[in-house]
Order: structure tokens, then C-alpha cells, then sequence
């Protein structure tokens, strides 16, 4: 983040697996850095604007982990997790997702609507790619 590389490319995408790792907890930390360090004001936003442009997927394992991911990263930069065929995957991320108890605007973003916002428009079976 602090880098300033989402201030100069803003067009760019990136998506991290396993709901983000650590970046929706250390969020909090990195905000703070940048209020209180002049050394921090390497970026124009606090570190949590910027991501918040960056999408995870939503494969953490309880219901709590992943509102608060959601809360973190809002509901427009998450999409599903499944870690699928992998033995520590979930079997049924829909399952898990609706678990969490989010409205039904959110449940829809997560579970297609972001990712086809993250990758664009998927080319039907037996088209040409440009």
C-alpha cells in the first residue's frame, strides 16, 4: 500500500486468495501509521482506500471472519472462495456465504456479480478470443 504502485496504476486490478491473508486485520495498523508517521504519507489516501480497490475472495472459515472481511473490504471487493480440490477447501462456499447472514444484494455481489466485475465479460462456449 504504501508504496504509492494503486496511486500511479489505478486501472489495475489484483485480487488476493485466502480472504486476503492479513490485509483486512492490518488495515487498522496501516491507517494509523499513516496518521501518525510523516515517513507514512508515501500515498495521498490512508492505506485502507486503497484497499479497498484490491478484491479477496471469501474463503475464511467462520461466519465471523467473513463479515468482518466484508466490513473491511466492503462488499463490492470480495468474491467466492472455495479452494476447491484442495483437502482444507469448502465444500459448499454458497453455504458459507449465506451463513453469514448478509442481505441479499451482498449474498449476489459475492457470488458472482463482483467477480464478473473483477474479470469482465466471460466469452460464450465456442467463441473466438480477441
Amino acid at each position: 500500500m504504501f508504496s504509492g504502485l494503486l496511486e500511479r496504476h489505478p486501472r489495475l486490478k489484483i485480487w488476493s486468495a485466502h480472504g486476503g491473508g492479513y490485509l483486512a486485520g492490518y488495515t487498522v495498523r496501516a491507517d494509523h501509521a499513516w496518521a501518525a508517521r510523516s515517513d507514512a504519507h508515501t500515498i495521498s489516501e490512508p492505506p485502507s482506500a486503497l484497499l479497498r480497490r484490491t478484491f479477496v475472495d471469501s474463503l475464511v472459515y467462520t461466519a465471523e471472519q467473513l463479515r468482518h472481511l466484508v466490513g473491511s473490504m466492503g462488499s463490492s471487493q470480495v468474491t467466492l472462495g472455495s479452494d476447491y480440490p484442495f483437502d482444507m477447501g469448502v465444500v459448499d462456499p454458497v453455504d458459507r456465504l449465506e451463513a453469514a447472514g448478509f442481505d441479499q444484494a451482498t449474498t449476489d455481489a459475492i457470488r458472482g456479480g463482483n467477480a464478473a466485475r473483477l474479470l469482465g465479460p466471460i466469452p460464450a462456449v465456442g467463441t473466438a478470443h480477441p
